[in-house]
């Protein structure tokens, strides 16, 4: 599914149960695209960036507050 993407995808994860998110990340990545998570210490619920961390494929682990403007800057 990411390879018609050709790296224009940004993917979040942030609070939340399960770690469903995190699979696809590696794709998203592998596309030439970015990949977020959120600091699991600033989550609510940190199974889903715990998860998204724990695959090695993360790009930027930051603060809520950080999110937006890094998309902005990407």
């Amino acid at each position: 599914m990411t390879e018609h993407w050709h790296g224009r995808l940004v993917a979040v994860i942030v609070s939340g149960y399960d770690g469903d998110g995190a699979e696809a990340l590696c794709g998203i990545r592998e596309c030439g695209g970015v990949t977020i998570a959120q600091l699991p210490t600033s989550a609510l619920q940190s199974d889903m960036p715990d998860s998204a961390i724990a695959s090695g494929c993360v790009d930027f682990i930051l603060r809520p507050e950080r999110i937006a403007a890094k998309i902005a800057e990407i």
